[in-house]
């Protein structure tokens, strides 16, 4: 029998770093933008990368080697990737560990309940914006509750 090939391609640190950068341009321009609205893109960016490293089951893997090059002098231990590519990625002045875990609720929460044809913007206000989709993630799931990969 013949063995298959692997499919498996390597994640550069370079790849890694291009992904963080857009990220952390996306966050820019929702902080230069005026519109209410404008979370959205930089929650749907982090949303749909995070979602393409859990379809690959690397998302823990990849989050952690994007901590790993933060070049901030302490950098805790997040083990929830939506949380990590958050804190990578967010200006840590504007967005503290509160927002940080809700935001990271919110896209758990997604990523639960939201049909794959869904923009992400219409799931959250459909179901009552950012933070009844937080507390829907805390009362429905729990304090406690995880998503592995």
């Amino acid at each position: 029998m013949l063995k298959r090939p692997s499919l498996d391609i390597a994640f550069t640190t370079e790849a890694l770093k291009a992904n963080l950068s857009r990220l952390e341009d996306e966050f820019e321009t929702y902080q230069t933008t005026r519109d209410r609205d404008g979370i959205y893109s930089y929650l749907t960016a982090v949303f749909e990368l995070v979602r393409w490293w859990k379809h690959e089951r690397k998302s823990v893997e990849y989050a952690n080697r994007a901590l790993s090059i933060q070049r901030r002098q302490s950098v805790p231990k997040i083990a929830e990737p939506f949380a990590a590519m958050i804190f990578c990625t967010a200006d840590p002045e504007k967005v503290d560990y509160r927002m940080r875990s809700k935001w990271s609720r919110v896209l758990r929460y997604a990523a639960m309940y939201k049909d794959l044809d869904e923009p992400l913007r219409d799931f959250i206000k459909r179901k009552g914006g950012i933070n009844k989709c937080a507390a829907r993630y805390t009362r429905r799931l729990g304090r406690g509750a995880r998503t592995d990969d």
